[in-house]
């Protein structure tokens, strides 16, 4: 029987043998649909907001060497993804080493809840050795028509939440992130940035926060640039950019909630003319997001806890610009990061040079010992990309994308583990 599909630009129904290799893997990074298809579950669902996801994904090295196995890797995507309607398309991101971009239509969050099989698509994933590392992102765009009384709302709504979405888009490492997507704007604006920590210390402390953001204006907010953590280049789009890359559609569809819930606060927001969300506690109470809020806390008091403070580790290399600690082989997860043991060793002997009391690491020594430091690491750090109970799937964090597979036996008398801690949730006077 000839598997079917619905052609990722036509959207005709044609045998996947049919799809030339053109529109399977699409060369032209700048390619967009002449027209977006929109999917309702049903006629009830008509009424309801889209939202289309950007899925950035690394490939193996291999594609250097048969570039034709990126695109029959992107026929086995279609053919699961593109089984009852034309969801996405698939195309070159040159952000990403060795990568793809899955380009989902506009669909509802009903749409998106009820029409996949996340297990089927997170085990292709893996059957397909596809990465969501250090480089790469994800970005759900909602259907929104925003005027600037809209982008206000917004604004305000996501610097009173800005901890929990920061929890929640997993970006552990600032600088790299900072490339394509900066969330800067919340911890620079002084208005934003006493507030901003002034709820941080209220979350480890008592576990809610009542820090006041009302009266705070954010006409300074730079809506031409497009690499914001929220962006609102597009008149009809806001674009959500601050989430990690992931492989698994469970995480996606935790992002998309989160999304959905801000949006919908805002269309209430707009439609009763009330707006009373000024405190982190209200947000929560009326996105009822206190399971989220919980975990954040959790996770605040734990990176900031007293016993912590001699492991955890600022470092400066060029890529990462975070804090880390170590993790054992039992705990170890996607997204920790790998070191050789010497490797390490040598990193906390310079590590250990650094003047704490140096303000901000900006005195001439202790921007050598950084130099040192990026060195030291530049070709060292690797990145987990897939562990299940028996083994570690490891890749480097800059120029290949080769596995490197080890057992976890092996794994743990080569390799030092670290966990990444994003510097916005480490309070300065730690």
């Amino acid at each position: 029987m000839q598997k079917l599909i619905y052609h990722p630009v036509t959207g005709e129904i044609i045998p996947l043998a049919n799809l030339e290799d053109k529109h399977a893997f699409i060369e032209d990074r700048l390619y967009k649909p002449k027209v977006w298809q929109n999917f309702f579950y049903d006629e009830y669902d008509q009424d309801n907001k889209t939202f289309g996801i950007e899925i950035e994904l690394n490939t193996s090295n291999d594609v250097n060497v048969d570039p034709q196995s990126r695109v029959e890797i992107s026929k086995k995507l279609l053919e699961v993804l593109n089984r009852d309607g034309k969801h996405f398309h698939i195309m070159r991101d040159n952000s990403v080493r060795n990568g793809l971009e899955l380009v989902s239509a506009p669909m509802t969050y009903k749409y998106w809840t009820e029409k996949f099989n996340v297990k089927e698509v997170n085990d292709l994933f893996k059957q397909l050795k596809l990465s969501a590392t250090i480089d790469t992102g994800l970005h759900i765009h909602a259907g929104v028509t925003h005027t600037r009384r809209l982008r206000e709302v917004y604004l305000q709504l996501f610097a009173i939440s800005y901890p929990m979405w920061i929890y929640l888009s997993d970006r552990r490492f600032e600088r790299l992130q900072e490339r394509y997507v900066s969330t800067n704007y919340f911890v620079d604006k002084e208005e934003l940035r006493t507030r901003y920590a002034a709820t941080i210390k209220s979350l480890i402390k008592t576990g809610d926060s009542k820090v006041n953001y009302e009266g705070i204006g954010y006409y300074d907010y730079q809506i031409e640039d497009r690499y914001l953590g929220l962006n609102f280049f597009n008149k009809k789009t806001i674009e959500f950019r601050m989430f990690a890359g992931t492989n698994d559609f469970f995480d996606i569809f935790k992002y998309l909630t989160f999304v959905k819930i801000i949006v919908d606060m805002v269309d209430n927001i707009s439609d009763t003319r009330v707006n009373d969300v000024f405190d982190l506690n209200t947000f929560v109470k009326r996105s009822q997001s206190e399971l989220m809020l919980e975990e954040t806390v959790r996770y605040l008091r734990f990176v900031n806890s007293q016993e912590n403070k001699e492991r955890i580790y600022y470092n400066n290399f060029m890529f990462l610009d975070s804090y880390w600690y170590r993790v054992s082989i039992n705990n170890v997860k996607r997204k920790e990061l790998a070191l050789k043991k010497d490797v390490y060793d040598d990193y906390l002997k310079i590590i250990k040079k650094i003047d704490p009391s140096s303000p901000k690491h900006n005195c001439a020594k202790t921007q050598n010992y950084m130099k040192d430091i990026d060195l030291l690491l530049i070709n060292e750090v690797l990145e987990v990309a897939f562990t299940n109970e028996d083994t570690v799937f490891m890749i480097p964090i800059r120029g290949s994308t080769d596995d490197i597979i080890l057992d976890k036996v092996t794994a743990n008398s080569k390799y030092v583990f670290l966990r990444g801690i994003s510097r916005n949730f480490i309070l300065e006077n730690f």
